[in-house]
């Protein structure tokens, strides 16, 4: 899951950043309005997480302009305020939660899986596509005629989730490299094809007649095997 925090309390977002990825999500941080909405509305993330009181443009004002954007990502927003009335302004204008500062990184963690849920983005634990199966709590693909499994690193497993939830679609290296390394990273497309491999590698030892497709130019697909 990719996350956008936005946050001008640098020690905070860093904290919250730190939290957030040992549990597997893929953080960007933005620490002021103008450029939390630059990067929300490029629409690749699975949620945004936007503090009210920020330099540039506020929180209220970034959720809005993204609403009129369409961009229909679920958004918490992160405040020190706690008055009925900013709870309501925030909801009015479109944010799916609200979280009071100080607030424990567990239940910010399950707020994110509940908004997620509720949007759709979170499905079951186990994505399944052909013999392949993905268990995203646990970080490990697994054969379904095998019974054989072994567990993805980070990065391995953001990019074949990615593939999973965009079943028979060609993701391209570009959208990988968005995706799961983020917009300022300086990864470039070799990295990709260096991670599809131990992909491939893996879902060969365990068996499976899935295989991941390279189209020529462009990227890559899932693509399962077919009885004759």
């Amino acid at each position: 899951m990719r996350v956008l925090l936005v946050e001008d309390e640098v020690a905070l977002a860093e904290a919250v950043a730190a939290s957030l990825k040992k549990e597997n999500y893929t953080v960007d941080v933005s620490y002021d309005g103008l450029d939390g909405l630059d990067q929300g509305l490029t629409g690749i993330y699975d949620v945004i997480l936007l503090d009210i009181m920020l330099p540039k443009m506020n929180g209220v004002e970034v959720l809005r302009e993204l609403r009129r954007e369409k961009i229909i990502t679920p958004v918490i927003m992160l405040t020190a305020k706690s008055t009925i009335d900013d709870k309501l302004n925030s909801f009015e204008t479109g944010a799916d939660d609200y979280i009071t500062k100080p607030f424990h990184t567990k239940e910010l963690i399950a707020r994110i899986r509940a908004v997620s849920r509720r949007k759709g983005e979170i499905e079951d634990a186990v994505i399944k596509f052909g013999d392949l199966a993905l268990d995203t709590k646990l970080c490990e693909i697994s054969c379904i005629e095998t019974g054989q499994s072994m567990k993805l690193s980070a990065k391995e497993f953001q990019m074949l989730e990615y593939m999973l939830k965009n079943k028979r679609q060609v993701i391209t290296k570009e959208q990988f490299i968005e995706k799961v390394w983020g917009f300022e990273s300086d990864a470039e497309y070799n990295s990709v094809e260096v991670y599809i491999s131990f992909i491939r590698k893996k879902m060969s030892f365990i068996g499976c007649t899935t295989k991941i497709k390279a189209v020529r130019g462009i990227g890559y697909v899932l693509e399962e095997q077919k009885d004759d």
